[in-house]
């Protein structure tokens, strides 16, 4: 479903709630938010032109809802050429004006251009045209403010009103410069995780909000793409905090094809301003630690896996985000060990962190005896190293992605085929300071 198919079904039913002073704010993963706010005017019977500033900068104007008890909107312009020296001065063009120099002498006449620099003024007196600097100029006294210019970016309604009085209005409309991203920070026990998650929200908006009810959505939502204006030692509170009553919470629950998650408790946003906020409690999740070999690739990766199910102890919908790790050391003081990057991860699906390189093991792979067998089909041998120069035994899995139409036709040791991934995985066990080599054989037809 296109995108805006989806925001005119939540803007609609949005709109036949009964009303309540109360503002909401949703925000979707690609600078995209979705606000409602409600409010009252004080309006007389009959035909009138209203100014609504209370909106975002960065609001999309044909995605304008407005509703109102016995209120019709009959046109709606949105103004955002705002009052700034250079906008004031291109509408004085030919218009008289006084300049008054550093030096405190005074300039009158008519103002002919002005290119930011330089301003050109027909003065009154000799009719000579006067080319002056503008950094010569203390202030430019002008008869007044034009009547088109506004300070803020402005909604000028001509509206239609029934009956004189109070009159309860919804709008509704989508946004720029709203933004929300997760960070995961875990503490890796070996076979545990402690896995805590945390959002940060960015308000660019142009406007502060108050006490508002906030949503946010993970998911990729499809949009029609247009130009548009535009942590030292110990358990750190910064890294895992342990949630304490009446702490904000985050409700989650499928909505459409996505996943909603709704504040329990009502925040505020000052314009840019960065906020944080807990997204779960922290879940000890149960892992395990594996050693991955891409052939061909620069080292051992080091790598968390675990899948995120219940019985494991998550089971909750993940949104993209930066997982951190970290693990005490034996003064009990926390060090960092590596981050990974997380897709949106939904229940009964693995995790798999990359915490780096393993110093300690090395592999490597090279191509031999690569050859021709017909015209459609040709034959190499895949020759891998591995060595476990630790002090522990260790695993590791050598992975090797296979093309298209290649398949394994003879090795020296058994592997696991992963039919979805199209990959061959062979598990290698090593002593302390024992090495292995091996090799296997692909065909490949085209």
């Amino acid at each position: 479903m296109k995108l805006r198919h989806i925001i005119t079904a939540v803007l609609l039913l949005s709109l036949v709630l009964p009303l309540v002073a109360e503002d909401w704010i949703t925000i979707y993963n690609d600078d995209l938010s979705l606000i409602r706010s409600s409010f009252n005017l004080e309006l007389k019977k009959g035909r009138q032109k209203y100014n609504f500033d209370d909106i975002s900068s960065r609001i999309m104007p044909s995605s304008v809802i407005v509703k109102g008890s016995g209120i019709r909107v009959a046109e709606q312009n949105y103004e955002y050429d705002l009052a700034g020296k250079h906008q004031i001065m291109a509408k004085y063009l030919d218009k008289d004006v006084i300049a008054v120099m550093k030096d405190q002498s005074r300039l009158e006449g008519t103002l002919k251009f002005f290119d930011g620099s330089n301003l050109g003024i027909i003065e009154s007196s000799t009719k000579r045209l006067l080319v002056i600097a503008d950094s010569e100029v203390q202030w430019i006294q002008l008869a007044s403010l034009p009547t088109n210019f506004y300070t803020k970016p402005t909604l000028a309604w001509d509206l239609i009103v029934a009956k004189n009085g109070e009159h309860p209005m919804i709008i509704s409309y989508l946004s720029g410069g709203f933004s929300w991203d997760v960070t995961y920070n875990a503490v890796w026990k070996d076979t545990k995780l402690e896995l805590n998650s945390w959002v940060t929200i960015n308000n660019r908006s142009g406007k502060a909000f108050e006490d508002v009810n906030l949503k946010l959505i993970a998911g990729e939502i499809n949009q029609i793409r247009n130009k548009y204006m535009g942590r030292g030692g110990g358990y750190d509170e910064g890294i895992m905090m342990d949630s304490m009553a009446g702490a904000p919470s985050f409700e989650e629950k499928a909505f459409h094809d996505f996943h909603m998650y709704t504040m329990d408790q009502k925040v505020s946003f000052a314009n840019n301003q960065t906020k944080q906020l807990e997204l779960y409690p922290t879940q000890v999740v149960t892992a395990r630690p594996v050693y991955e070999f891409n052939t061909f690739g620069s080292g051992v990766q080091s790598l968390i896996k675990f899948v995120n199910t219940k019985d494991q102890g998550l089971g909750k919908p993940l949104p993209k985000g930066v997982i951190k790790v970290y693990k005490a050391d034996t003064d009990s003081n926390l060090e960092f060990i590596g981050e990974d990057s997380i897709k949106h991860t939904s229940r009964n699906e693995e995790v798999s962190i990359n915490t780096g390189t393993a110093f300690d093991l090395v592999a490597s792979s090279q191509v031999r005896n690569q050859k021709t067998i017909s015209q459609r089909s040709s034959q190499r041998e895949i020759h891998v190293n591995i060595k476990n120069n630790s002090l522990e035994r260790k695993s590791i899995n050598v992975v090797h992605q296979l093309s298209g139409n290649a398949r394994i036709t003879s090795g020296q040791l058994r592997y696991a085929y992963d039919e979805l991934k199209n990959t061959v995985t062979y598990n290698v066990s090593l002593d302390p300071g024992q090495d292995q080599s091996f090799f296997f054989v692909e065909l490949s037809e085209w």
